[in-house]
């Protein structure tokens, strides 16, 4: 956790110029939200047995604006088996903190699981989101990207070589994402990622 802590501290040179990154990571999106919690996510993985990764059938992923050492704050926590974990306190003038930690956590899996380079997964990640529109107007927005589709290391990433990543978001509240997930293809055993906004109480 403390290493996908500091990645998602450094993840906003994620963003860049594109019709979907820069709205969806436009800094600053949080910048006017009250204080106390704000957004909550449903979390759930499930992966390949020879993968090595964790399954997860029911985690939370919050995001509450905090007062924080160095003023306003949003501060981001898992609960995992009723234990809450924080993961990192960024500023509300930065990215939007759920996009970044299902990116970087989605560089974390694929770099256990095929033992790739994170920082060459990562750019892949980063260059299909810089590069992608918003799709046919609908509402909500549905987008999906193939981040490793053209890739010349396809060979090397196995069944993670066709991996999609998927964001369905309203455009006039392009910060409270709705669903964020990372599947490779089937239905059955593979590795599908998934969080799904939720009531906050």
């Amino acid at each position: 956790m403390k290493r996908l802590l500091v990645a998602l501290l450094l993840l906003p040179s994620m963003a860049g110029a594109g019709a979907l990154s820069d709205l969806l990571m436009s800094p600053g999106g949080f910048g006017d939200a009250p204080d106390g919690p704000l957004l909550a996510y449903r979390e759930q993985r499930s992966v390949p047995a020879e993968s090595g990764l964790q399954p997860l059938d029911d985690g939370r992923l919050t995001v509450a604006r905090v007062e924080g050492t160095n003023g306003p704050a949003l501060a981001v926590a898992r609960e995992v088996d009723g234990k809450a974990q924080p993961v990192a306190e960024v500023s509300v003038g930065g990215a939007n903190p759920v996009l970044l930690y299902f990116l970087e956590a989605t560089v974390r899996d694929l770099s256990q699981a095929t033992g790739g380079n994170p920082y060459y997964i990562r750019n892949r990640m980063r260059e299909a989101l810089v590069a992608a529109d918003l799709g046919p107007a609908s509402v909500p927005r549905d987008v999906t990207l193939s981040p490793f589709a053209a890739d010349r290391n396809r060979a090397r990433l196995g069944s993670y070589a066709d991996l999609t990543l998927r964001l369905r978001f309203d455009e006039a509240q392009p910060n409270a994402l709705i669903e964020l997930s990372t599947d490779t293809p089937g239905d059955g055993e593979g590795y599908h990622h998934r969080l799904t906004l939720i009531a906050e109480d």
